[in-house]
C-alpha cells in the first residue's frame, strides 16, 4: 500500500505540473481558439487528477482539512467545465444530476470550513482564517449557482463567466499547493491565502472584461434593432 501511496503522490506533483504550466496559456489565449482548447484540456484532464489524488492521499493520511481543501477544488474546476454544458440556463434549461450532486457537496462542504474555522478561532488556532475564507468563497459561490439553477439568468453569456471564475479559481487552488509545500512562513496561514489575495483581483478583472464586452455588445445590438425599427 505505502507504494501505492508513494506512487501516486508523484503522479500527483507531475499532474500539479502540468496544471501550472498548461494553466497560464489557456489563460493567455482567451479567444476560444485550438491552443485554448489543448492547453485547457491538458489543464482540465490534470486538475481533475490533482483534485482526486488529493482526496486519495488526504483520507489516507486523516488529514480532514486537506479533504475539504479537495473538494473545493473538485468544486471550482468542476462547475468551470459544467458550465459548458450549461449554456442555456437562461432559455429554461435544466440543470444534471452531476451538477445538483456537485452544488449540494460543495455546499455541505463549504458550511464544514466554515464550522472548523470558527471553531480553530475560538481555541486561538489562527490557522482557522484559511478554513474561514476558503468555506466563505465556496458558499458564496454554492450561493450564486442555486439562483443560477434555479432562477433563468438574464445574462445570456452567464456560462462563460462561471466558466472563467471557476478555472482561474482553480489555478489559484493549485498555485496555493505549490506554495504551501514550499513556502514556510509564520503566522503558518499566510503561504494559504497569499495566491488568493493576489490573484482574486485578476480574475474579477478578467470576468469583468468579458462582462463589459458582452455589455457592449447588448447596446450595439439594441441599437441596431431601434435603427431598423426607426
Amino acid at each position: 500500500m505505502e507504494t501505492i501511496i508513494t506512487i501516486l503522490r508523484y503522479l500527483h506533483v507531475a499532474a500539479g505540473s502540468i496544471a501550472l504550466l498548461a494553466g497560464p496559456i489557456a489563460m493567455a489565449n482567451q479567444n476560444g481558439g485550438k491552443t485554448h482548447r489543448i492547453s485547457g484540456k491538458a489543464y482540465l484532464f490534470s486538475m481533475f487528477f490533482i483534485v482526486l489524488s488529493s482526496i486519495i492521499l488526504s483520507v489516507y493520511s486523516g488529514k480532514w482539512f486537506l479533504f475539504m481543501v479537495g473538494i473545493f477544488s473538485l468544486y471550482l474546476v468542476g462547475t468551470g467545465y459544467r458550465a459548458l454544458y450549461l449554456k442555456n440556463l437562461h432559455k429554461g434549461q435544466k440543470p444534471y444530476l452531476i451538477d445538483w450532486i456537485l452544488l449540494y457537496g460543495s455546499g455541505i462542504t463549504a458550511v464544514a470550513l466554515l464550522i472548523w474555522g470558527a471553531t480553530s478561532l475560538y481555541y486561538e488556532n489562527s490557522f482557522g482564517v484559511v478554513a474561514i475564507t476558503f468555506g466563505f468563497f465556496m458558499f458564496r459561490g454554492v450561493r450564486s449557482d442555486y439562483r443560477r439553477f434555479t432562477i433563468p439568468p438574464s445574462e445570456k453569456n452567464h456560462w462563460l463567466f462561471s466558466h472563467i471564475s471557476g478555472m482561474i479559481g482553480g489555478y489559484i487552488a493549485t498555485i496555493t499547493a505549490f506554495t504551501v509545500q514550499n513556502v514556510q512562513m509564520n503566522p503558518s496561514w499566510v503561504p494559504w491565502l497569499a495566491p488568493t489575495i493576489i490573484l482574486v483581483p485578476f480574475l474579477v478583472m478578467t470576468v469583468r472584461k468579458f462582462k463589459n464586452k458582452s455589455d457592449k455588445a447588448k447596446a450595439l445590438t439594441l441599437t441596431m434593432n431601434v435603427n431598423r425599427e426607426g
